[in-house]
């Protein structure tokens, strides 16, 4: 399975000639667990766009969580006040708090999703990479190991040069590392790759979880921080 979609737009309030295109392949998967979307908002009279918007979504453990970043993860954060602010800092804030209200509400769902083979709640999860061009600025925001880059062509030349936007959460880098510890959390090597271990409580628990409830150590995620992986 592959998608794509082309987009062409210029609009004087966010400052750009947009030439959108996107793509996803499903390779050889059984099923395809990313998604990307391309959004925007038209202005009251029609003729101009308050933003446009733009989000890659590495799924893992099924496409639950892509797809329900996918379909909600803008509009948890338009619907802040402080995304509508001319402070660019409250703008940031709009976007981690819609990131925030995105993840406690796949907590919500996730009963919903279709269980793990073994018979255990979805562990469905996903990074998630945003950008919005807005009044002619970029806003970007994310968790995971979805990289953002920006090209940009050198004045008076023909070559064009790449600048990564953003930083891969990895549990590998000494800050996630040290992150994850002060909050109780671990960090374990299997098969040369550092992941995040999850406690899982052991099979054949039944009720709630609690401190004195037997857990199982099992590194589990390659990224430091995602969407869902409940």
């Amino acid at each position: 399975m592959s998608s794509n979609i082309f987009v062409s737009a210029m609009t004087p309030s966010i400052g750009l000639n947009l030439r959108v295109t996107g793509h996803c392949n499903q390779g050889g998967r059984k099923y395809m667990e990313d998604a990307f979307v391309v959004a925007y908002q038209q202005s009251e009279d029609q003729k101009d766009l308050e933003y446009a918007y733009f989000g890659i979504f590495d799924g893992h453990g099924g496409r639950e969580a892509a797809l329900f970043a996918k379909e909600h993860l803008m509009n948890n954060i338009v619907c802040q006040k402080s995304f509508w602010s001319d402070d660019d800092n409250q703008v940031l804030k709009a976007i981690r708090d819609g990131f925030l209200a995105t993840h406690h509400a796949m907590w919500r769902e996730v009963g919903k999703w279709p269980k793990t083979v073994s018979g255990l709640p979805s562990t469905s999860g996903t990074t998630s990479s945003i950008a919005f061009i807005r009044r002619r600025k970029l806003y970007i925001g994310h968790v995971g190991d979805s990289k953002i880059v920006l090209g940009f062509q050198i004045p008076g030349s023909s070559e064009w040069r790449a600048f990564a936007l953003t930083k891969d959460h990895k549990p590998e880098t000494p800050e996630e590392k040290k992150r994850i510890n002060s909050v109780g959390g671990l960090v374990l090597n299997k098969a040369g790759v550092e992941r995040v271990v999850w406690n899982r409580p052991r099979p054949g628990h039944k009720g709630p979880v609690r401190r004195s409830t037997p857990f199982d150590q099992i590194p589990f995620l390659a990224v430091a921080r995602s969407l869902g992986e409940f």
